[in-house]
């Protein structure tokens, strides 16, 4: 609210002349009240007499005239409203004022404090939010990571599988058909020598055979480590020098399947003692000799560059 201009000094000793006439006017009123109100009652009159003779009965007096009732007093004319000097009302005006002014800063300042402890609320519920968000990506793609890892493993594996079965069955044919051949040129050797009249050999094989001696003969070595051979995976390292040997002790059943298999001499070649003996594993059941039977016990040399 703006303040009011500050009055003239002539209206304030027009409004003191104007009370004081107001003043003057209820005083002649009082005075002329009390005179009318205060006014001497009417004489009474009396007459004395002789009574006669004969008894004259008394007269009854008049009853009594009771006194006019004296007019109501005059109230006072009521007091005209002076105006309260302007530096009063000013006074009161700048109180309210500044009381409204006060009462709408608190109120403004509440509802601040309410608007920022609310937007702090939403702020934290956002964060929550997106940080609940973030950790729920995070673990989705982990367990994704994890399922195109397993799912790569398993096809690893399987394709580990299917190659070795492939080499084994592979393997198995070759040996087949090398046993085959070998017993078409056995049997062709011996119809050869009925026809030139010389008696076929039947030495008995038995014993061990290592890498160039025992009982059994080249046509069998070749034949085992054919299929041997066709069971080994491995890669040779780019910075392997030479062909290192391994030395294993196989022990046979008479079903021709590896009881055991005993590495006897390393190669200095972990990974190649390793992958000699699985090779050995897979070549279970062993190829028969020529008489139908298996050696017992057999001393068999792998390097990683045989050829044979």
């Amino acid at each position: 609210m703006a303040p009011t201009r500050p009055p003239v000094s002539g209206g304030r000793w027009k409004a003191i002349g104007l009370a004081v006439a107001v003043h003057a006017l209820l005083a002649v009123f009082l005075i002329v009240g009390i005179r009318w109100k205060t006014s001497a009652p009417p004489p009474l009159q009396a007459e004395l007499f002789t009574p006669p003779v004969n008894p004259v009965p008394k007269p009854i007096p008049p009853e009594p005239v009771p006194p006019p009732k004296p007019p109501p007093p005059v109230q006072p004319a009521p007091k005209p409203d002076v105006a309260k000097p302007d530096i009063v009302t000013e006074k009161a005006r700048l109180a309210a004022a500044e009381a409204e002014r006060q009462r709408f800063a608190d109120a403004r300042k509440e509802t601040e404090k309410r608007l920022r402890e609310k937007k702090l609320a939403e702020d934290e519920a956002r964060r929550k939010a997106e940080e609940l968000k973030a950790q729920k990506d995070k673990e989705a793609q982990t367990a994704l990571k994890k399922a195109a890892e397993l799912a790569r493993k398993e096809a690893e594996e399987k394709a580990r599988k299917a190659a070795e079965e492939k080499a084994r069955k592979a393997a198995e044919e070759k040996a087949a058909r090398a046993a085959e051949e070998q017993r078409t040129a056995y049997l062709k050797g011996l119809m050869d020598k009925a026809s030139e009249g010389s008696p076929a050999g039947t030495a008995s094989e038995s014993g061990t055979t290592g890498g160039g001696g025992g009982g059994t003969d080249n046509s069998y070595r070749s034949l085992l480590s054919s299929r041997i051979r066709a069971g080994t995976i491995f890669s040779i390292p780019a910075e392997l020098s030479g062909n290192p040997k391994a030395v294993f002790v196989v022990t046979v059943m008479p079903d021709c399947t590896i009881s055991s298999v005993k590495l006897r001499k390393s190669s200095g070649l972990p990974s190649w003692d390793q992958a000699a003996e699985r090779g050995i594993q897979r070549a279970s059941p062993l190829p028969r000799m020529r008489d139908g039977t298996c050696p017992p016990e057999l001393e068999i040399t792998r390097g990683p560059r045989d050829s044979d």
